[in-house]
């Protein structure tokens, strides 16, 4: 049921990022793949930083993610995530609520709240199409962290389905 969840999070943020703007806005022709990751999981730990130290207990962050399309004209971007354990029995405002605070005076930033399928998400969109996706569980005391970075040109020696 987790990586169901998980898959369609990230297939429906990548329909969702592929469709929204014009192919020339979307992409960063100057960033570095290095670069995009770098920043897409700098982003990731800020997130995590955001929440109350005292209900994170582990931070799992994923070493590797893939590239993904992200425009119609062959772009693409990093896909990356993260996973944080919370104490049990905390409520969702209390770990999610500082999270839209933080973001909600970083300019080039957009942060936006909703419920899917009984879970509270946190959406944080950049640059580029860049976003990053937190999923509460509070069930299973877990913030599941799924990013993007901003659309990139992939060099000729880096494949799309290569791990990265």
């Amino acid at each position: 049921m987790r990586k169901t969840g998980t898959i369609a999070i990230l297939l429906a943020s990548v329909g969702l990022l592929t469709s929204c703007l014009p192919a020339g806005d979307a992409v960063d022709d100057g960033m570095s793949p290095e670069d995009a990751k770098r920043y897409t999981q700098a982003v990731e730990r800020e997130i995590v930083d955001a929440m109350p130290n005292q209900f994170v207990r582990t931070v799992l962050q994923k070493e590797t993610g893939t590239f993904l399309p992200c425009s119609r004209d062959g772009a693409e971007q990093w896909a990356g995530g993260l996973t944080a354990q919370i104490q049990p029995g905390v409520d969702p405002d209390a770990v999610l609520d500082p999270i839209e605070e933080h973001f909600a005076n970083v300019d080039e930033l957009t942060v936006s709240r909703r419920e899917d399928s009984g879970n509270v998400l946190v959406e944080v969109v950049g640059p580029h199409r860049s976003a990053w996706v937190v999923r509460y569980d509070a069930k299973r005391a877990e913030a599941y962290l799924t990013s993007f970075s901003p659309c990139i040109r992939l060099p000729s020696d880096i494949w799309r389905g290569d791990k990265f």
